[in-house]
């Protein structure tokens, strides 16, 4: 089992490294990558073949053609969230797990209580309904954010030398931080005892992502003055990012 993952992650690492753009003259020439973002305006952000803020759970499903599952959050601020969760996907040899934040408006909130699973309260105080039931139904809500967490752990002078150098760098502690690139739409997490993760997002709400990650922060050092680690409402909110 060790002499398997180490094969993986020594060929993660290479095929990370050796990766390209179509423009470049290697002879590996790969499309669909994290770091091609296509920035259609502020309110579409183009990448892995779907169109953040236009395409669909559905459009989702038949790009990235693995099993996944439904659920929505009622959260301690009254708030509601719909997140879909692919638990296996594979890009251009890429394997990576994918959630992804979906559109809440108009949702009917009387036949999504009566059509969802067991309920499960989460440490931060949100209560989680499974929506498996109804996949098929919601399959024309828009995407408004995509979480990208490979299976692979990847290098940061890689992901540096592919997305470049970020316009700002938030710390949550000395192994862990968020590279944030405003001009195109995605945060990187950069976690040396985890896993890296891609966050995506249109232009015009990154502000809103920013606070996300501020927030997630702000909870991690009010936990350290306590003497605690990061709390499991902290990990929780790192999760629902995609990022944990």
């Amino acid at each position: 089992t060790i002499i398997i993952a180490a094969i993986i992650l020594i060929s993660g690492y290479w095929f990370y490294s050796n990766l390209t753009t179509p423009q470049s003259n290697s002879q590996i020439r790969v499309t669909n990558l994290p770091w091609q973002i296509t920035v259609f305006n502020e309110q579409t952000l183009g990448v892995f073949d779907l169109e953040i803020g236009r395409s669909t759970l559905s459009d989702a499903v038949r790009i990235l053609k693995s099993e996944y599952k439904l659920a929505w959050f009622e959260n301690p601020d009254n708030s509601i969230s719909l997140e879909a969760y692919f638990l296996r996907v594979s890009l251009s040899g890429l394997r990576a797990k994918v959630v992804l934040e979906l559109d809440k408006e108009n949702l009917d909130m009387e036949y999504l209580k009566k059509n969802s699973g067991e309920p499960e309260i989460l440490s931060s105080r949100a209560i989680k309904y499974p929506l498996d039931d109804l996949a098929e139904a919601m399959g024309s809500r828009e995407i408004r954010s995509l979480s990208y967490i490979p299976v692979t752990c990847v290098d940061e002078s890689i992901l540096k030398s592919r997305f470049g150098e970020p316009e700002e760098v938030l710390n949550m502690n000395d192994e862990m931080f968020f590279w944030l690139y405003p001009q195109k739409g995605v945060v990187l997490t950069i976690d040396r005892k985890g896993k890296e993760a891609f966050q995506y997002v249109p232009l015009a709400d990154f502000e809103r992502l920013r606070q996300t990650v501020l927030n997630t922060i702000k909870q991690n050092n009010r936990s350290k003055k306590k003497g605690n680690s990061l709390t499991k409402a902290g990990m929780e909110r790192l999760g629902r990012m995609g990022l944990s």
